[in-house]
């Protein structure tokens, strides 16, 4: 028992003896976390500034693309656009009653005031 006693006494001894060589990193580390902190933190927010930058590039090219895509729809389903392709089509045949729209003008209606006779 005067052996188990002994070595409990003499742990914190060991232990200190231990880590003797490794009290110069123990006074370092604080300051070589600082610096790895920091430099970490500088690469983050430069790769995150190229992210931010290459997606808004990408955006601005995504709404011209779109602006282009509205200009050709607009141009692509006009009205001349589509009866020019079909006179090429048909080799300005007459346009068939099935295929034509008709418009009818309805008359006006008269007035029920001027029509009454008292």
């Amino acid at each position: 028992m005067g052996k188990v006693i002994y070595h409990i006494q003499s742990l914190p001894k060991n232990l200190f003896a231990f880590l003797a060589p490794l009290q110069t990193f123990v006074v370092l580390f604080p300051f070589l976390g600082f610096f790895f902190f920091h430099v970490w933190q500088g690469l983050e927010k430069a790769r995150l500034q190229r992210s931010i930058h290459e997606r808004t590039t990408t955006k601005e090219e995504l709404k011209r693309k779109n602006d282009e895509l509205k200009i050709g729809i607009v141009s692509y389903t006009s009205a001349e656009r589509i009866e020019t392709l079909y006179r090429r089509t048909y080799q300005f045949l007459p346009i068939s009653l099935g295929n034509r729209t008709v418009t009818i003008e309805l008359p006006p209606i008269p007035d029920s005031t001027s029509n009454s006779k008292p």
